[in-house]
């Protein structure tokens, strides 16, 4: 019984750190803290994929970085929210779906989106990482809004503790 008892709370513990590491990827993302961002990712072999209409892709910690520095430069505001999330364990991998909506504005572009992310995982000697997270838009509205929107900078916010 013991043994069952212990794999069931592993179990429960996995799957709560994996909806973390989503929920930490929306904040390094929205708080522009880079350095957070890259240690979400494997250290090894990690794929990040954009689907369209903004099809991009970049593989290993250094050119995912920079991808996220280059979608930066369009949008001076952006916020995205992570939603509900499937994860489904299989040992040191597993897999996961989450709903993700966005909200962004650039000097003369709008943005407001919904999306699913399909991630893999892997679990590493300091927790679980993202193996490759692809990303599916599933609505996008580009109209102009009229609503203010204020620009995060690195480092003007607080930070969590991790």
């Amino acid at each position: 019984m013991s043994g069952d008892v212990e794999r069931r709370l592993r179990a429960l513990e996995d799957e709560a750190e994996i909806h973390r590491l989503a929920a930490r990827f929306s904040d390094a993302v929205n708080e522009r803290d880079i350095a957070a961002f890259a240690q979400l990712w494997a250290t090894d072999g990690a794929v990040w994929n954009i689907g369209p209409p903004l099809p991009l892709s970049a593989s290993g910690r250094e050119a995912i970085v920079a991808m996220l520095e280059g979608l930066y430069k369009m949008e001076r505001y952006f916020m995205q929210m992570t939603h509900s999330g499937v994860v489904v364990l299989d040992g040191d991998s597993a897999t996961a779906r989450f709903v993700v909506r966005e909200h962004g504005r650039g000097e003369s572009t709008y943005y407001e989106n919904l999306a699913v992310y399909n991630d893999e995982f892997v679990r590493q000697t300091d927790g679980w990482r993202f193996a490759k997270r692809s990303y599916t838009y599933r609505f996008l509205d580009r109209k102009p809004f009229d609503d203010d929107a204020f620009e995060v900078t690195a480092g003007n916010v607080d930070k969590l503790s991790r």
